[in-house]
């Protein structure tokens, strides 16, 4: 950690090779579920639950009926808290929860309410098994990090393809700040091993903003923003023009 904070310029650290401890396969529950949990309060404590209900309340109409693809939904918190939003006032949003790992699928379906408008689906981001434009919007949320460059850049252009209203992608953007940030979270208040792993690597593998937006823009995402969020977090979010809807 030390050494990257010495760094002259803080490159993007990421290898296939060297994976987050929760894209491994037949993880143990007990410790995935424990994860997954403290990521959701972690959404909770430092806005990241804010800032996507913010980009939700900036691409739909909250009154409306909408349905919603989750790339990477993990524990599936934001897409419950935008339903539990949508129901306190007079619209309705159907999620589709969509993550590569079964056992973190079972998590977040075995933490869903009976009876909520949540969907899960097991699926590759990169190759989505939905039809085009067949959602009104498709979000992710801290998980865009996970895929080298190329990857990401597929992953921004499948949202493009199903989605018919609206894109937003919200993540860590790397700096040598973050990385201390993350450092000292870690190490004095969030000390699950699994949870110390996972977030020092996400920030050094993370985006910058620029990084982000050139990948949003090479996806074809059209009428592009960039915003900026406390703690080390950041979002490019667009509408979809209705004369590109199909």
């Amino acid at each position: 950690m030390l050494n990257y904070l010495h760094s002259r310029s803080v490159q993007r650290e990421f290898s296939e090779s060297q994976p987050e401890l929760m894209d491994l396969p037949n993880q143990d529950e007990k410790a995935l579920r424990s994860d997954l949990e403290h990521i959701a309060r972690l959404n909770g404590a430092f806005g990241g639950r804010r800032a996507v209900e913010r980009l939700f309340h900036q691409l739909a109409d909250p009154n409306s009926r909408l349905l919603l693809v989750d790339l990477a939904a993990g524990y599936g918190d934001h897409g419950r808290n935008l339903i539990a939003r949508a129901r306190e006032g007079r619209g309705e949003v159907t999620v589709v929860a969509v993550d590569f790992q079964f056992q973190t699928l079972r998590i977040a379906r075995e933490a869903t309410p009976p009876g909520e408008k949540m969907f899960f689906v097991q699926a590759d981001a990169r190759r989505l098994p939905f039809r085009d434009k067949g959602a009104d919007l498709a979000f992710c949320s801290l998980a865009l990090h996970h895929f080298a460059e190329k990857d990401a850049l597929t992953v921004l252009q499948e949202m493009a393809r199903v989605a018919r209203r609206g894109l937003a992608c919200a993540d860590l953007a790397r700096s040598r700040l973050a990385a201390l940030g993350i450092w000292l979270l870690t190490t004095f208040i969030m000390r699950d091993p699994m949870v110390r792993h996972d977030a020092r690597l996400s920030v050094r593998r993370a985006f910058t903003a620029g990084e982000l937006t050139s990948l949003a823009r090479r996806a074809g995402w059209p009428g592009l923003r960039q915003i900026n969020f406390f703690w080390f977090q950041q979002a490019v979010l667009a509408r979809v023009d209705a004369s590109t809807r199909t």
